[in-house]
């Protein structure tokens, strides 16, 4: 799969439209148009939920390291499965590696 169109993204003046940073371009990139508004927002904001969610998986399976690791030790805190494989298929569908 190619490589995604880098962010920033924003929304067009006419609100259905979505454009990718300029890159030193007169016109920047079109990434999507003829949107919904409300779709076109959360459009726009693609670059920056995928970065949060691979913040938050690389989170989660480092507190899931820390807790095998102290097993133990009787640590209280192991992070919720069921929030870590949501955030893991939502990126691989992000990047087209979802089956």
């Amino acid at each position: 799969m190619a490589e995604h169109t880098p962010g920033p993204w924003r929304v067009g003046d006419a609100g259905t439209t979505i454009f990718g940073p300029p890159n030193g371009n007169p016109s920047p990139i079109m990434v999507a148009q003829r949107v919904r508004r409300a779709n076109a927002r959360l459009i726009a904001a693609a670059p920056e939920l995928l970065a949060a969610l691979e913040g938050c998986r690389g989170y989660f399976e480092w507190m899931a390291a820390q807790q095998t690791e102290h097993l133990t030790s009787g640590a209280a805190y192991a992070p919720d499965a069921a929030w870590l494989q949501p955030i893991r298929a939502a990126i691989a569908k992000a990047k087209g590696e979802a089956p």
